[in-house]
C-alpha cells in the first residue's frame, strides 16, 4: 500500500489538480472513459518523472533522489546503520500494468524500477554464517525490482482513503559494495564481497526489508500530502 500511495499520487494527477491548478503537462482522465485503465497508465508513465522532482508548492519533496537519512537494520545476527542514505532510480520506473475498478474501489499497480542505494554504513554481525564488520561507504544496486500492489480505497469527506492492501515484490539481482570492511583488510574484504554477491538473495532478506520500508515510507509521506490537498472529484473527473 505504501508504494501504491506513491504511484497513485502520480496517478491522481489524472485530474491535474495541483493547488487547484491543472499542470500544463497533464491531460485529465474521466471515470466514464471506456479506456480508463489505459488513460491513467499513460498519465502515470508521463507524469512520473516530473512528480519525482517534487512539487514545492504542495510541500512534496523529491523522490529521485530520495533522501532517507538514517536507516537502522537489526536482526538476531546482524546490525547495520545506514547514514546519509540516498536512493536513486524511482523516476525511471516502468509501469507494467494498471487496473482500476471505480465502482468497487479496487486498484492494481504493477511496476519495475532499477534502484540504487548509497550511504555511509556501520555493520557488525554475521552474513551467511560468516562474520562481517566494517564502517565506510556502501552502494546497493537492485536490478529490476518488480512491485505489485492490490488495494481498495474509498472517499472520506471528499478525499481518497486507502482501506486495504496487499504488496509483493521480487527482483532479478542485487549487487552489494561495502568499502573498508574489516578495517581495510583487503583479503577478508574480497572474500566477503565475493560471497555476498554470489549469494545475494539471502543477504537481501537480511538487509533489504528495512531499507525498502524506508523507501516506501518516503513515498507514503509525499503521497499523503497530495491526497490531503486534492479532493477526489478533481483526481478523477466524471
Amino acid at each position: 500500500m505504501r508504494v501504491s500511495l506513491c504511484l497513485m499520487a502520480i496517478a491522481c494527477f489524472i485530474a491535474g489538480a495541483c493547488a487547484g491548478k491543472l499542470p500544463s503537462f497533464i491531460k485529465p482522465c474521466a471515470a466514464s472513459d471506456p479506456n480508463l485503465d489505459q488513460c491513467i497508465a499513460s498519465v502515470i508513465t508521463g507524469a512520473g518523472p516530473k512528480f519525482a522532482q517534487g512539487i514545492p508548492e504542495l510541500g512534496i519533496k523529491p523522490l529521485d533522489p530520495a533522501d532517507l537519512g538514517k536507516v537502522v537494520v537489526k536482526n538476531p545476527a546482524l546490525n547495520v546503520i545506514f547514514e546519509d542514505t540516498v536512493v536513486t532510480g524511482l523516476a525511471g520506473f516502468r509501469l507494467n500494468n494498471f487496473k482500476i475498478n471505480v465502482e468497487k474501489g479496487k486498484v492494481l499497480l504493477d511496476f519495475t524500477a532499477n534502484v540504487t542505494l548509497k550511504a555511509h554504513y556501520e555493520m557488525d554481525g554475521q552474513v551467511l554464517i560468516l562474520p562481517i564488520k566494517g564502517s565506510g561507504q556502501t552502494k546497493i544496486k537492485i536490478t529490476n525490482l518488480n512491485i505489485v500492489i492490490r488495494y481498495t480505497y474509498k472517499t472520506v469527506d471528499g478525499y481518497w482513503t486507502i482501506t486495504d492492501h496487499k504488496d509483493t515484490y521480487k527482483m532479478d539481482n542485487a549487487h552489494f559494495k561495502f568499502t573498508n570492511l574489516f578495517g581495510g583488510n583487503k583479503e577478508l574484504a574480497a572474500t566477503i564481497d565475493r560471497v555476498i554477491n554470489e549469494h545475494w538473495e539471502p543477504v537481501v532478506k537480511d538487509i533489504a526489508p528495512t531499507a525498502f520500508d524506508a523507501i516506501i515510507n518516503t513515498c507514503v509521506n509525499e503521497g499523503k500530502k497530495l491526497f490531503t490537498a486534492i479532493p477526489a472529484n478533481q483526481l478523477l473527473l466524471p
